[in-house]
């Protein structure tokens, strides 16, 4: 069995951060310590490295954070709050890289991988807080140590929230307790086969009570991952720099890396939708499936279907408004309001990838 992670509150805390694009641990310590004494007058925590999003050529995203009692303005930095949320917590003693095999942070969070590939949990939402509680004195000497823990957040148990407070807006109360009927399966640390199972079941319930598909989309929207920083200061970037033109966003947007999705702007119908067709969540693994179930089971990014994909079972397509919900924060961002984002192929329906619509609010055309 793989080593166990316990699950805490990350703080609700304020921070002055400065961001920086970083290759690794190795290169966050030295901008950390480099930076600590314009603040440490006024730190009350250790600080930390907040990661946006995942790698890109080698090279992620950072938030360098220093904990602060009270707002405070400091030339060079930016206050930020950061919100509370259960995370798994990994802690991790000795160098960063090059000790002796067993000692590096590579050996500790490859423990932490194998603890989610062993029980599936859902994982990732808001940014990996890097705590350095110790050691950022000793970045230069030749005995680098740290004292760090990792807070990677927890998404089940957010996942389960949203839905909840979804569907209890949605429906009188006899109703809401008979779509989450046993919902406390997802409880805890929990056998991701029943849960993955009780979801399953749930969403076909909701399907029943509530007949209105865009009442069921908002519901499953709320449930998507919170948390999507890079993506919507990259949008941002992009619709800012359009001067707030739709179509040239649109050619500009085709031209960026950053985005795990291909956008086509379609003003054929009375109204003008974009069509968002999602990349493979697995690259390799799709390219090379010669099987069509294999293909679509890499895909899918979704850990509470991917399996039904690869069983052929059915799941509701109701579920897949969980993922249109990325795309509702995303674009919310150019839009300034919430859009509404529809299905129109789906994995699940035997699909090679997921496509969604979303619906152009008036005026931006």
């Amino acid at each position: 069995m793989p080593k166990a992670f316990p699950v805490v509150e990350t703080d609700a805390v304020h921070v002055l951060t400065v961001e920086r694009s970083l290759s690794d641990q190795s290169a966050v310590v030295n901008e950390l310590a480099a930076l600590l004494p314009q603040v440490e007058d006024v730190l009350a925590g250790p600080p930390m490295a907040l990661r946006l999003g995942f790698p890109r050529d080698g090279v992620s995203v950072y938030d360098l954070a220093f904990p602060i009692a009270e707002p405070v303005e400091r030339e060079g930095f930016v206050i930020k709050k950061l919100s509370a949320h259960p995370a798994f917590s990994i802690k991790h003693e000795g160098p960063l890289a090059d000790g002796p095999d067993g000692t590096n942070l590579s050996d500790t969070f490859g423990e932490f991988v194998a603890f989610i590939r062993e029980t599936g949990v859902m994982v990732g939402d808001d940014p990996v807080r890097f705590i350095y509680h110790d050691g950022l004195k000793t970045v230069g000497t030749e005995n680098e140590q740290f004292t760090l823990e990792i807070q990677y957040a927890y998404h089940t148990p957010m996942w389960l929230d949203a839905f909840r407070s979804g569907v209890s807006e949605c429906l009188d109360a006899d109703a809401a307790e008979r779509v989450l009927a046993g919902s406390e399966v997802l409880e805890g640390i929990p056998d991701m086969s029943k849960a993955t199972e009780w979801v399953h079941d749930a969403v076909a319930r909701l399907d029943t009570e509530l007949p209105d598909e865009r009442k069921r989309a908002c519901v499953l929207n709320g449930c998507a991952h919170h948390y999507i920083v890079e993506s919507a200061n990259r949008m941002k970037e992009i619709w800012d720099a359009s001067g707030h033109d739709l179509r040239r966003h649109m050619e500009l947007l085709a031209e960026s890396p950053y985005f795990g999705a291909e956008y086509r702007l379609d003003e054929s119908g009375e109204t003008p939708v974009i069509f968002v067709t999602r990349v493979p969540a697995n690259r390799e693994g799709w390219e090379k499936a010669t099987d069509p179930v294999e293909k679509r089971y890499h895909a899918c990014f979704c850990p509470l279907v991917r399996e039904a994909i690869k069983e052929q079972k059915a799941v509701s397509r109701t579920f897949c408004h969980c993922s249109g919900g990325w795309y509702v924060q995303e674009w919310e961002v150019v839009f300034g309001q919430k859009p509404e984002v529809g299905l129109v192929e789906l994995v699940l329906e035997q699909a090679d990838s997921c496509t969604f619509t979303i619906r152009v609010p008036e005026g931006f055309l």
